[in-house]
């Protein structure tokens, strides 16, 4: 068992909730551009490797469609 320091713990825990709001975020993402092609519970199920690789075939798929537009997600 691993025990931190007060001040550490304080850092890993805001550590945590960043990365949940982020992860909350690309989901919702995720959704709304597949436009229910992706399910909510179906993108809560997926995991970290196949939402990445399904931002990752979004952005360019955008990118084809709208050459002069930014990265969304």
């Amino acid at each position: 068992m691993i025990f931190l320091p007060p001040d550490e713990l304080g850092a890993m825990i805001q550590s945590y909730i960043k990365d949940g709001i982020a992860l909350r975020e690309q989901i919702t993402d995720l959704c709304y551009f597949m436009k229910g092609g992706i399910e909510w519970n179906s993108a809560w199920g997926m995991s970290f490797e196949d939402r990445e690789i399904a931002v990752k075939v979004l952005n360019r798929r955008i990118k084809e469609q709208n050459p002069d537009t930014k990265e969304y997600m």
